[in-house]
């Protein structure tokens, strides 16, 4: 039956139109790179904070903090209980004076008459901010030190020692705001980093680095784990043989299926006597973690040797095999005009998404 006279399908149903799914589809290509690729970048630098900065940070803070405590405290042995002053916020009459202060204070306060007696409490207390002391442990802290904290951190998070009160100090008075204080810690990484690659360039240093080395390998446990990341770390970063650093195929899991592997060694010298030919040992990457691999001895004679770099590999497993390195050779092919085009993924249009 033909359809009625004048009428028309709407828009949305005509057959050339994409769908809703469609479309959706092509809004999430769109939107999941950028988003994926920043949550990688804030759980690395989420890392970075936590395991370098922070640690950094706390040891210059805990540096200046044990330099102003021995100018900025007094021992609590030498001071006496407030009686009879008045309290102070934060503290009521929890606090500590020294005996000569409480005299004068007392003094001022057995002076003031009735009509002036609050007028006399109030100037009391005001001078009493800035010769009281909060007593920890052994150590007491001046009382404006103390409350300056206070007001910044409340009690629930309120450090319990005198070296925790000027941490504190250290960051709010000498580097405000915090960013201050973390780019200087940042700095101050990349600065001991690089000093450590200085003095291993020379020979005393390298022969300390291998004494310190050899101290750590001897500690149980300590010593497989930090042997252990240091070979992996010196694979990919270290200079090494060339014919240590090379990315392979093998066939794995079964004859006729190919996966990627980085050669790390000679193969166990067990293994290739019985195999009776050389062996090396492999790190099968799992995709999308290439560290979190496995690793195995194979043939010499079974492998296949790649024209791909370890950046290269690296880039093809953490993409779970989207990304497949170009040969140099077929670089040129795009070339228009003197310019060479950005090579297209696999699947992927040259066409934008929308």
């Amino acid at each position: 039956m033909s359809s009625p006279s004048g009428s028309s399908l709407p828009s949305s149903l005509k057959p050339n139109d994409p769908s809703a799914t469609r479309i959706f589809l092509r809004g999430l290509a769109i939107t999941l790179p950028p988003i994926v690729t920043l949550f990688i970048l804030f759980w690395i630098l989420h890392g970075i904070n936590d395991f370098i900065v922070q640690p950094i940070s706390w040891a210059v803070r805990s540096c200046i903090a044990q330099a102003v405590v021995q100018q900025q405290t007094r021992p609590s042995s030498e001071l006496v209980k407030p009686d009879g002053l008045p309290s102070l916020p934060f503290r009521e009459r929890q606090y500590l004076v020294s005996n000569e202060h409480r005299k004068v204070l007392l003094g001022e306060l057995k002076q003031a008459t009735p009509e002036t007696r609050e007028d006399t409490t109030k100037s009391v207390r005001e001078k009493l901010m800035r010769v009281a002391f909060v007593q920890f442990d052994s150590l007491a802290v001046p009382y404006t030190d103390y409350a300056e904290v206070y007001d910044l951190l409340g009690p629930l998070k309120m450090p319990k020692t005198a070296t925790g009160v000027y941490m504190e100090l250290a960051t709010t008075r000498n580097f405000q705001p915090w960013f201050h204080f973390t780019a200087i810690a940042i700095v101050i990484c990349i600065v001991a980093v690089y000093s450590v690659g200085r003095i291993v360039t020379h020979r005393l240093g390298a022969w300390f680095i291998l004494r310190v080395g050899s101290f750590v390998t001897g500690v149980p446990l300590v010593g497989a784990i930090y042997t252990s990341v240091k070979h992996v770390t010196d694979f990919f970063l270290a200079e090494k043989d060339p014919k240590y650093r090379r990315v392979v195929a093998i066939e794995y899991p079964r004859p006729g299926i190919w996966t990627l592997a980085f050669v790390t060694g000679d193969g166990m010298s067990e293994c290739v006597q019985v195999a009776g030919e050389p062996l090396v040992n492999v790190l099968i990457p799992s995709a999308p973690v290439p560290f979190a691999g496995y690793t195995m001895n194979v043939k010499q004679s079974e492998l296949l040797d790649l024209d791909m770099s370890l950046d290269q590999a690296i880039q093809y497993v953490m993409s779970c095999g989207v990304i497949v390195p170009q040969p140099a050779v077929g670089a040129t092919a795009n070339a228009k005009n003197g310019v060479t085009e950005p090579p297209t993924l696999p699947g992927q249009s040259a066409q934008p998404a929308f």
